[in-house]
């Protein structure tokens, strides 16, 4: 405690940056578990689809577990008028805008990442002129003042480069995640496309009101 208070006031909002990247890190590895977002039910759900007589029991698995996947899913029953290929590309469309969902909170842990380190060279400004109007005055003649006030000095810089370096690289992975998860939600709102579009060549003959 009195290493961090030694820092200055500048250590106050540091400390309030550190407290708040946990909370988003911890909040984000939960709800970006995998098991969380590519539901295993609607995983087995889109393997069982044989053709169009299975889309309703698929649709009723959607309305019981709204979400990211689900929203990828309801693509393929939208819009029946499109051939494979358009619909194709509004699923990965639709794959772009969940990415953006998903990462809506990572812009805190970037702001945080990009700032801490600035707060804490600005301290460091801050302690070292208190330093130098302390020699001023007594001149250079006490080292042990002299050095003791340069280590204050550093200390917000180190404080703040302690927070931003883990958390740009949970940031990193994180986003690193996110876009493996909506490649694989892609992979099997793919696979059901394809499973409807095979047995009626381009444009499958069900629609929303059917399902």
């Amino acid at each position: 405690m009195e290493w961090f208070m030694g820092g200055g006031l500048i250590m106050i909002p540091l400390l309030v940056c550190s407290l708040l990247s946990l909370a988003v890190i911890a909040e984000r590895l939960v709800s970006l578990r995998k098991s969380n977002i590519l539901r295993p039910e609607l995983i087995n759900s889109i393997t069982s689809v044989k053709g169009e007589r299975d889309v309703p029991y698929l649709n009723a698995k959607c309305d019981e577990m709204p979400g990211s996947f689900t929203n990828i899913i309801r693509r393929v029953f939208l819009n029946p008028h499109l051939t494979r290929e358009e619909k194709l590309i509004d699923i990965q469309a639709t794959g772009r805008h969940e990415a953006q969902a998903l990462e809506r909170k990572l812009i805190i842990l970037e702001i945080i990442a990009t700032i801490t380190p600035l707060m804490g060279l600005l301290g460091t400004v801050i302690g070292m002129s208190e330093v130098f109007d302390v020699i001023s005055q007594i001149g250079l003649g006490h080292t042990k003042e002299f050095s003791g006030g340069i280590a204050k000095a550093l200390r917000t810089t180190i404080f703040g480069l302690s927070v931003a370096i883990p958390t740009l690289v949970v940031h990193s992975s994180l986003s690193r995640k996110i876009d493996n998860v909506v490649l694989d939600m892609e992979k099997y709102t793919t696979m059901l496309l394809n499973t409807l579009y095979s047995h009626h060549g381009e444009t499958p003959e069900y629609s929303r009101e059917n399902v």
